[in-house]
Formats: C-alpha cells, structure tokens, sequence
C-alpha cells in the first residue's frame, strides 16, 4: 500500500473511534506534507530519511516518529531501497479530549513543541513498542469484544514507553519548564489553535477567551516554541495552504484564503519566506494537474 502525497486522513479518524494503525511500504520520495490530525510511525524494516521542518533524521528499525499539525515533513528513500513502518493516526478530539482514563495529550504534552520528535529508540524500548504494535495492529485488524479497549490501552502503553524515553533525553531545565507552562491553561489554548487557524485568532481574543494576559500567552508560546504565537500560527496555515496546493484544484488566491490569509499578498510573501519558492511554483513542483 502506497502512502499517498496528501493524506485528509481515512473516515475513521473523524469518527466515532478517531483511530488508525496501518502497514506502509514505501519505495519513492513522498513530498512534504501534514496533517489534520496526529500521526505516528515505527519503522519495521528498511531505511530512509524524514525531514520534519527542515530538520533531517535516519529513519531505521527502532525509529519511533510522533507528528503534529504543526509539522512539515517529508520522507526521502533512496532508489532500489524500500522502507516498512506503522503509521498511526488520532483524530484531534480524541488528543485532546481530556479522557480521565486516556487522557493522551496530558501524557505527550509539550512533545508538540520539541525541536525533535524522531527518536531512535534503545534496543529494549525498540523491542517492547514493536511488540505492543503487532497487537495493536491485530486488535484493529479482528472484530473481537473489546478489541478498541485493547487497541487504546496498547496505544497508552506505547506513548507512556515513548514519554519515558524522550524524558531521559530532555535537557532538565527545558522539560520542567514546558511542563510547568502546559499545567497553566497553555494545553486548551494549543488545542484552540489548531482547530480554529482559519479564523481571526488574534493574542487579544485568545486572552479574554481564556483568562490570560497577552503577554502570558505571548511568553509562553516563545517559551515552548522557540518562536512567537503569530509565527506558529502562519507555520500551522502555510502547512494547510500546502495540503491544499498539491491535494486540490482550488484557485491559488482561494486556498489563501481557506488557509486563514486575510489577503492573497500576505499569503504570497509568507509562502514564499517560508517554503523558499512562489505558491505556483510548489503546486509545479509537486505534480498537480489542473
């Protein structure tokens, strides 16, 4: 199965049961891409390379990837070289829909903001994910009774491995402090953000929307991010205007607007600083015919 150049996400992430876990065999370079929802990967054979908003890392068996909406990224493999991995999808309500029981991004909160999110794990953590995937995978694959309670308890039981691991290679300063901002109210203001981009989503409203002074909110996101709140919020519009660019036919000057642009000149000046060519020209580059 071909992973596709853009993924929407299959039916079920916007479902009743906001998973997915599948067997990707890729061959070709995919393109870089995001999506509206949290991916994750473990590779189980082959080799390659992912590059997630510019930042290049060996993708290998053991290679454990967490992505967010966020996150452009795109996978290179090499001609003749093949690459097997799980990839998984939750739906942004299940992320953050405050489950007291799952409550997943309680347990990955501050991932979203880490300069890396590809780690290779250590060979005893490696062996247990790749254990916990085989029966996440069947559990998904069979109709038995209760087969969505053991795929979520499975699927805690990775994150919890994987939270584990990426504590140990935190700096100390850095964890605490992104642990201490996500316990202040930052977590439903991210959450806020990823769901309503498209929209006039100014430092002003988000304040009296949630409770905080702008410069709580300002401070914090430039804590987390290592950039201010108004540039998470073009990096997040320009990875839709992307999505957009190579999945659809839609005009140019309509897909800076569907990606929350008030006018087609900034979009055009944003797209072109950060992706480093015109819309046009990603939209040639990537293959669409219109």
């Amino acid at each position: 199965m071909m992973f596709p150049y853009y993924l929407q996400g299959d039916d079920e992430v916007h479902g009743e049961f906001p998973f997915t876990l599948k067997i990707h065999h890729l061959d070709t370079h995919i393109p870089a891409h995001v999506h509206q929802f949290i991916e994750f990967t473990y590779v189980i054979q082959g080799s390659g390379v992912e590059i997630i908003d510019g930042v290049s890392k060996e993708l290998v068996p053991g290679t454990f990837s967490l992505l967010f909406p966020h996150q452009v990224h795109e996978i290179g493999i090499e001609p003749g070289e093949e690459l097997f991995l799980y990839v998984g999808a939750i739906g942004l309500k299940a992320f953050f829909g405050g489950d007291t029981l799952f409550d997943l991004h309680r347990l990955l909160r501050g991932a979203e903001f880490d300069s890396n999110t590809t780690y290779r794990l250590d060979e005893e953590t490696a062996a247990e994910v790749k254990r916990l995937f085989e029966q996440m995978y069947a559990e998904y694959q069979e109709e038995q009774p209760w087969n969505r309670e053991m795929f979520i308890a499975k699927l805690v039981q990775v994150f919890v491995l994987f939270n584990r691991f990426r504590q140990r290679h935190l700096a100390p300063d850095d964890a605490n402090l992104k642990a201490v901002a996500l316990s202040k109210g930052m977590r439903e203001i991210i959450s806020y953000v990823y769901l309503h981009f498209k929209e006039d989503i100014t430092l002003e409203m988000l304040a009296k929307k949630f409770n905080y002074s702008v410069s709580y909110i300002s401070a914090t996101f430039k804590q987390l991010a290592g950039e201010n709140y108004y540039s998470i919020l073009e990096r997040i519009r320009i990875a839709h205007a992307c999505n957009l660019l190579v999945s659809t036919s839609l005009k140019i000057t309509d897909v800076a607007y569907e990606a929350g642009f008030k006018s087609y000149s900034t979009f055009a000046r944003v797209f072109q600083s950060r992706m480093n060519m015109s819309p046009t020209m990603y939209r040639k580059n990537k293959g669409i015919a219109l």
